[in-house]
């Protein structure tokens, strides 16, 4: 894990010890990115109900690791640690941060917070008054990008935000109909794992609360007839299926060649799924302003598009994490100003930021830039949206203590 380029003042050389509920993917990743600011830490304790099989592989990265099977049988030794990470599957992230609860260390809680009204409940209550800072896995809000606009908003170039225009249009969106994810009662939808970041980073842009909500949601592509449990390699359309391995790599350039393994887990033209594979939303925030949001998952390659419209009196914002690229269209005189950022990392560079500021909050108790309230926040505005579309009713977005058990 290298050795820090600094002194040791007041500790801040000292290692610090990580704990992680759930080693994923994503929190695999994460751990091993923090190790670039060159601040000591490892990590001391991996609970797992895998823990024989990720112990089994001889990462070099966890040598120093001791595996447990739960993360009661990790948090009994809470006080070899200064932080918890919790990359469980989602319906299992509120259950698992209040277990981390009653230890008062830094988290950082992967999204979702929540997928239920009931698990959001709990979080609320059970985090009310906690004492360290809990990071959530929000990337888009702490990229280059979005801290830019931010900081031109506030600066009033294009005046005050009186409506927002964002989308979602997903390359990858087959992931969502192929893998875990699919299983609608580990994930909640896909408002609550894609929109979460949405609906957060326009809160956080506009600086106000959602108020009311009306959504839509349709499968128009993915789902169909095939059995539920049907994988691409044991498919007799394999070399038909427009989704399949050997059809993305014939026809769409995807990979070397073609790996059944690598992404034919299941048929996503499969019955009993339940994601939406479009979306939308007409959102109000407490001051008025009026905020839309668009998700698709079947566009491919260049028809990606993640960002906003912010529409001001005295100008227009447009930005696109995909084209690295701000635009501001003056009202006042014909000029259109362009903001070009360069340089490819994780989540726009948003996980690099998320990795300090847990660090932060281990070594110094910092403040997250990313909190549980906004977290909760953005996933009950993710909780009306599918209550809107699933009873096809405007709601209001009421907080956790108003929803009725």
């Amino acid at each position: 894990m290298g050795e820090a380029p600094f002194d040791d003042v007041s500790g801040v050389n000292a290692m610090l010890r990580v704990g992680i509920i759930g080693y994923g993917h994503r929190i695999e990743h994460m751990a091993k990115a923090m190790t670039v600011f060159g601040i000591p830490y490892r990590v001391a304790a991996i609970a797992d109900p895998r823990a024989a099989e990720i112990q089994a592989r001889q990462d070099p990265f966890l040598a120093e690791t001791r595996f447990y099977e739960s993360a009661d049988e990790m948090l009994a030794h809470a006080d070899e640690l200064d932080g918890v990470m919790i990359g469980t599957r989602c319906h299992l992230h509120t259950e698992m941060a209040c277990k981390v609860a009653p230890t008062g260390l830094p988290i950082f809680l992967e999204k979702p917070v929540a997928i239920t009204f009931e698990q959001l409940k709990r979080l609320e209550r059970t985090f009310r008054d906690y004492p360290a800072p809990v990071v959530v896995s929000f990337p888009l809000r702490l990229t280059p990008i979005l801290q830019a606009v931010r900081e031109i908003v506030q600066s009033g170039r294009i005046g005050s935000i009186e409506q927002v225009v964002a989308f979602n249009d997903v390359p990858y969106g087959t992931v969502y109909f192929r893998r875990w994810y699919r299983n609608y009662e580990l994930d909640g939808g896909l408002f609550l794992q894609k929109a979460t970041h949405d609906f957060d980073y326009i809160s956080y842009l506009l600086g106000q609360r959602p108020r009311w909500i009306s959504a839509m949601k349709a499968r128009r592509v993915f789902g169909g007839d095939k059995p539920f449990d049907l994988k691409c390699r044991d498919c007799d359309e394999r070399e038909t299926c427009p989704e399949s391995p050997f059809t993305r790599f014939r026809f769409g350039y995807e990979g070397e060649r073609v790996q059944y393994d690598r992404r034919g887990e299941y048929c996503v033209f499969s019955e009993g799924i339940e994601l939406q594979d479009v979306g939308s939303c007409l959102i109000e925030y407490e001051n008025g302003v009026q905020a839309s949001y668009t998700q698709n998952f079947f566009i491919r390659y260049k028809a990606a598009r993640r960002g906003a419209r912010l529409y001001g009196y005295k100008g227009t914002l447009e930005f696109d994490w995909y084209q690295n690229q701000i635009k501001v269209y003056r009202h006042t005189s014909p000029v259109v100003e362009t903001i070009e950022f360069t340089g490819e990392m994780p989540h726009f560079g948003g996980d690099r930021e998320l990795c300090y500021d847990f660090l932060m909050a281990m070594r110094d108790r910092r403040p997250s830039r990313s909190p549980l309230s906004a977290g909760i926040l953005s996933a009950l505005t993710c909780l009306w949206a599918r209550e809107s579309a699933n009873t096809r009713q405007v709601c209001e977005i009421r907080m956790p203590e108003d929803v009725p058990a």
